[in-house]
C-alpha cells in the first residue's frame, strides 16, 4: 500500500508529440502533506499506523525519505478506552525499519462489532489531527477458494502463473462493501543480511547469516487489492471473484492467506478512487492528478490537506495451500543468495515483528 498512498500525491508525465507543448498541471508546491494510512480489524493482532509525509510533485523524493517521527499515536473507543501506538523499529524488516513510519500498539488489540473508534496523531511540532468516528459492518466468510494456471511465454524464467479466484455469499440485509488482499507465509533459511561499506558508502561485500531455529516470513504483494460491492448481486453469492495471482516460481507448496474485508460506503468510495487513479497510465484522455479527501483532519486548521484514511473493518481470514507441482514445465529454480552474497554459516535469531514469526502458521503442512 506503500506506492498506492505515494498516488495521493499523483506523480504525473505526459508526453506528447515534439510539435506539441508539454502539458504540466502546475501540481508544484513545497508543502509537504501529512499522509496517514491506518486500519483496526476484529483479529487479535497488534495493529499499525503508517505514516509519512508525500513526496512533492516533480521530485525523486519517495515517501521513505519523509517519515514522522517521534509522534504521538493512539485510538480511542466510545467507552474512552485509549490504545496506544508506539514507533516501532524492526530490525528485519526492509520497508518499515526506519523509525517514524511504523506506529505499532503496544498491546494486542482487536475492533469490536458494535462499537466505534476514532484515530488521533500528534507530529513533534504540536499539529493535531483527527479522524472521523469510524465502526466495522459485519463481513461474510469465504465460501471456496479456485486456482487457475497459465503458462506464459517464453523468454522468462517464470513458466507461468495461478490466478486465484473466491466464492462468498452477501448478507441481503444490508448494503455490502468489500476488500479483499493477501499474502504468502515461507519457510526461510536466512535471517539477517549485513554489509561493509566502502568510502563513498558503496557496498563492497554482502553477508547473509541462517537463522538459528525455524523461522517464517509473511511476504505481502504491496498496492493489490480487489473491491466489490453487492449492488448488482444483493442477497446472491459473489462466484468466481479473483482476488490476487502467484506466481509459478517454485515446486514447492504456496501458502496463502486471504484477507475478506468489510468497508463501510464512504471507506469503500475512497479505495475505488485511489484505485481508479491508479490505474491512470498518463494518456491525453486520463484523468488530471488530483488529491482524494480522506477522513482525516487538522483539528485547529481545517484547510490543511491531510492525505490518507482511517477505517475499521471485520476480517475473514482464510488459508490455502496451492499445489504447484502438478503442472509442467518446471520453473528453472534460484538461490537468491547464490551470486553477490557471502553465507557466513552464523546463525540470526527469527525475530518476532510485523512480518516475521517464530510460531507455526495455521494448517501448515511440511
Amino acid at each position: 500500500m506503500k506506492n498506492i498512498l505515494r498516488n495521493l500525491s499523483f506523480v504525473f508525465l505526459a508526453t506528447l508529440l515534439a510539435c506539441v507543448d508539454i502539458f504540466d498541471p502546475g501540481l508544484t508546491s513545497d508543502v509537504k502533506r501529512l499522509v496517514i494510512e491506518a486500519q483496526i480489524t476484529t483479529k487479535l493482532d497488534f495493529q499499525y499506523v503508517y505514516l509519512t509525509y508525500d513526496a512533492a510533485y516533480n521530485s525523486d523524493e519517495t515517501n521513505f525519505k519523509n517519515l514522522v517521527s517521534r509522534a504521538k499515536v493512539n485510538i480511542i473507543d466510545d467507552q474512552g478506552k485509549v490504545y496506544e501506538f508506539f514507533d516501532e523499529i524492526e530490525n528485519n524488516n526492509q520497508i518499515k525499519t526506519v523509525s517514524g513510519y511504523n506506529y505499532r500498539s503496544v498491546e494486542k488489540f482487536k475492533a469490536e462489532l458494535g462499537r466505534t473508534y476514532q484515530l488521533n496523531v500528534e507530529v513533534l511540532d504540536g499539529r493535531k489531527y483527527q479522524s472521523t468516528i469510524e465502526h466495522a459492518v459485519p463481513v461474510s466468510k469465504i465460501d471456496q477458494v479456485y486456482s487457475e494456471f497459465r503458462e506464459l511465454p517464453p523468454p522468462t524464467d517464470i513458466k507461468g502463473e495461478y490466478q486465484i479466484y473466491i466464492d462468498t455469499q452477501d448478507d441481503p440485509n444490508q448494503k455490502n462493501f468489500y476488500k479483499w488482499d493477501s499474502y504468502n507465509v515461507k519457510q526461510i533459511n536466512y535471517c539477517r543480511e549485513w554489509y561493509i561499506y566502502g568510502s563513498g558508502g558503496s557496498v563492497t561485500q554482502a553477508f547473509v547469516d541462517n537463522c538459528c531455529e525455524v523461522c517464517y516470513e509473511k511476504v505481502r504483494a504491496d498496492d493489490a487489492y480487489e473491491l466489490a460491492n453487492d449492488q448488482l448481486i444483493n442477497g446472491n453469492k459473489i462466484s468466481r471473484k479473483y482476488v490476487t495471482t502467484i506466481p509459478f516460481d517454485n515446486i514447492t507448496p504456496y501458502y496463502l492467506v486471504i484477507n475478506q474485508y468489510s468497508l463501510t460506503e464512504d471507506a469503500y468510495k475512497f479505495w475505488y478512487a485511489i484505485k481508479q487513479q491508479s490505474k491512470n497510465s498518463g494518456g491525453l484522455f486520463d484523468a488530471t492528478p488530483k488529491s482524494i479527501k480522506g477522513n482525516m483532519k487538522n483539528v485547529n486548521d481545517e484547510a490543511e490537506e491531510v492525505l490518507g484514511y482511517f477505517y475499521v473493518t471485520d476480517v475473514y481470514e482464510h488459508q490455502v495451500y496451492i499445489d504447484r507441482n502438478r503442472v509442467s514445465p518446471k520453473p528453472i529454480l534460484k538461490d537468491e543468495y547464490s551470486v553477490g552474497w557471502t553465507k557466513t554459516g552464523n546463525c540470526y535469531a527469527c525475530e518476532e515483528s510485523y512480518n516475521r514469526t517464530k510460531i507455526r502458521p495455521v494448517g501448515w503442512v511440511n
